[in-house]
């Protein structure tokens, strides 16, 4: 995808970038809709990997016409196929965590501990990658990591199992995003995208054998909206990304805690006590500094490929 050439009248430019953060805001709101049909599922006792396959399967089926219109040869003969392979198990594994997770915990809970995955990244870059990480990115890192405390709430009463899955998601979501950044610019990111919801959906499928439940009319709609609703919002921040910068696009993913906390809020009567607050600003702070930092040596590509891979 390449990014449009700008307008030429005066203040076409602002116009431009203010339509393709709107895209983008527009996929990262979608995004909790699809995690409430996920929670809505689960806790009608569908099993997690059931939904995770099926959110996956059904999203698949959509992109696949899509892709093979628009990059036929590359999407069936992908660079690095058993690094896509390793990546698809990954994502499809923090998915399945945090679709367990929100079985148990509120959205917002699940979305303010995945956010310290790109905390982990930069400290995973540190430790295997051998990359830089100057002392303001270290100490972003570990403030971040005491507001995920403050919202898993270890040691507590209030601490509750569906936290532990969500920060288990977090984890492979990191080591995913890490493996992403080794393969930069090896397939375009649709293809990436799909392949990671081909792979998920055939090794998911023997998974779900076991714990199958036949799906009603309103579960199998709610699959398929979910499927809808995922793939739409990938397609909407992979076209936002490709063509707005690292910074503006830093704080987007944020826009997914405000709609899960509305979300949670009027479909299942949750809402974040003070210290989830607390916890979750202090991610998102730290969280962004770290962004905003690393936004400035990342190539644009990289960045716009990180920045819209999500594991929902």
């Amino acid at each position: 995808m390449s990014p449009p050439t700008g307008p030429s009248h005066p203040g076409g430019g602002d116009r431009r970038t203010a339509l393709v953060l709107l895209v983008a805001a527009s996929g990262f709101l979608m995004l909790p809709m699809g995690d409430t049909f996920g929670k809505i599922l689960g806790e009608a006792g569908m099993a997690p990997v059931q939904v995770a396959w099926g959110r996956w399967a059904a999203q698949t089926i959509l992109l696949t016409p899509v892709i093979l219109m628009l990059y036929r040869r590359e999407a069936l003969r992908p660079a690095r196929m058993s690094l896509l392979i390793l990546r698809a198990l990954l994502i499809g594994g923090a998915t399945i965590c945090y679709f367990t997770a929100i079985r148990e915990v509120p959205l917002a809970d699940a979305a303010g501990v995945l956010f310290v995955a790109p905390l982990m990244v930069t400290a995973m870059s540190a430790l295997f990658l051998g990359e830089k990480v100057g002392l303001p990115r270290w100490s972003a890192v570990l403030i971040g990591f005491s507001g995920m405390v403050l919202i898993v709430k270890p040691g507590t009463g209030a601490m509750q199992l569906g936290a532990l899955w969500a920060l288990g998601a977090a984890a492979l979501f990191a080591l995913f995003l890490v493996l992403s950044r080794h393969m930069a610019g090896a397939n375009k990111p649709l293809v990436t995208l799909w392949w990671a919801g081909v792979v998920g959906t055939v090794l998911m499928g023997g998974m779900v054998v076991p714990v199958w439940t036949m799906p009603g009319p309103m579960e199998a709609a709610m699959l398929l909206a979910m499927g809808v609703i995922m793939a739409l919002g990938h397609l909407l921040i992979l076209w936002a990304a490709d063509r707005a910068e690292a910074s503006a696009m830093a704080p987007m993913p944020y826009l997914e805690m405000v709609m899960a906390t509305i979300l949670g809020y009027f479909v299942f009567g949750d809402f974040p006590d003070a210290l989830t607050w607390a916890g979750c600003a202090i991610v998102v702070g730290a969280g962004l500094f770290v962004a905003l930092r690393e936004g400035r040596r990342t190539p644009a590509g990289q960045a716009a490929a990180a920045i819209a891979e999500r594991p929902e």
